[in-house]
């Protein structure tokens, strides 16, 4: 009996089961890369999902489309009353693109709508304003000359849509805001 020749055998029969193994464990890893719409989120989200994206791109469809960011919100966070016929609420909420908002109010008297978005994962000003279309960024510094970041505006289909990046670096979008074109600026 040849005991040398069969525990090499096992030996190479392990081995192979051993890289086998390694094999899947980095395709698994590669196949779980990070692609698509957000940091951390899926390829494919639904349009009705609340996304950054989508409330962006929801802010310029006119009243339907501001119906959807009131109803996503809603959806997305435990809003309680804020003062006369508001709403609001404390994050962090991550949304279905791997994105995180820190803060969303619904201002009843006004119709304006504030949503606070984390700089980590960063969304893109320039992504962002591509959404929704004619936002020109600028900057203006505050009564006490300090660089608050800069500010995007658009006006389309009866609303506002403005959003605010971070300081210094306008690197990542920090807050959105909307509101009626027929309303002064919140």
């Amino acid at each position: 009996m040849n005991r040398g020749y069969g525990s090499s055998a096992v030996a190479r029969i392990v081995a192979l089961v051993v890289l086998a193994s390694i094999v899947c464990i980095v395709a698994a890893c590669g196949s779980a890369r990070v692609s698509g719409l957000g940091r951390g989120g899926p390829d494919k989200v639904s349009m009705d999902a609340v996304t950054v994206e989508n409330l962006l791109r929801w802010s310029v469809e006119g009243s339907a489309g501001i119906d959807k960011v009131l109803n996503g919100l809603k959806r997305t966070f435990e809003m309680t009353p804020v003062g006369v016929q508001g709403l609001g609420s404390a994050g962090p909420v991550k949304l279905a693109d791997g994105y995180i908002l820190s803060f969303a109010t619904i201002r009843g008297l006004s119709g304006a709508i504030d949503i606070g978005v984390k700089e980590e994962p960063c969304y893109s000003p320039e992504r962002a304003a591509g959404l929704v279309g004619g936002a020109t960024g600028k900057v203006e510094l505050d009564a006490h000359m300090i660089d608050p970041g800069k500010t995007y505006t658009t006006g389309k289909n009866g609303f506002y849509v403005s959003f605010a990046t971070s300081d210094e670096t306008y690197r990542c979008v920090k807050s959105i805001h909307m509101w009626p074109m027929d309303r002064k600026e919140p």
